[in-house]
């Protein structure tokens, strides 16, 4: 299915909270954030901000019912991956999955998920993208230029779907089983 966003709104759904390091206003920077892209692309956006939604925050069910309904209207949701990125942020990327949405991840060069070098286990991995961000996300930015530019081509993503979860394990358990990449052991 081809969907063309080039002549009209797009229904936009960013996740996230903005890094303390940011020049966006704090508390409406989905706001500032949408209308600089708005700038460099000359697309316009319904943001569907989570933090606007009155939400009975005592009913947990309602507002994560709340998130999943905006998630379902959108064309896409937009992650953005500051450093201390939400646990809530992360669900929202999933069920966006689920939900069959295009996902487009910012994370910032040299943030803790997009680094050049990163130290795990004693190694020091260069190039460091984490895998559970580029994993899920369709496509991963490192600044608010290539997301302009993801959203003016958001017509060619091929969304990744919750599938992604089954084909990493079927990739995993196939490798596992030739070379034992993990032990289990009793504890206890």
């Amino acid at each position: 299915m081809t969907r063309s966003y080039t002549h009209k709104v797009l229904k936009v759904y960013v996740a996230g909270k903005m890094s303390k390091h940011s020049h966006f206003d704090s508390h409406h920077w989905r706001d500032d954030f949408l209308g600089e892209i708005a700038r460099l692309t000359g697309l316009k956006f319904i943001s569907f901000d989570p933090t606007r939604a009155i939400k009975d925050y005592t009913d947990p069910e309602l507002v994560f019912g709340s998130d999943v309904h905006m998630i379902s209207r959108v064309d896409v949701l937009i992650a953005y991956l500051s450093d201390d990125f939400s646990v809530g942020g992360s669900q929202e990327i999933l069920i966006a999955k689920y939900l069959k949405k295009p996902v487009i991840g910012l994370t910032p060069h040299g943030g803790v998920f997009n680094s050049r070098t990163k130290e795990i286990t004693g190694k020091v991995i260069k190039n460091y993208r984490h895998p559970f961000v580029y994993s899920t996300c369709d496509i991963v930015c490192g600044d608010i230029k290539e997301i302009a530019k993801a959203l003016e081509n958001l017509d060619k993503i091929n969304p990744k779907t919750i599938k992604l979860i089954d084909q990493a394990k079927h990739k995993f358990s196939e490798k596992h089983l030739k070379m034992k990449l993990y032990e289990e052991h009793l504890i206890g």
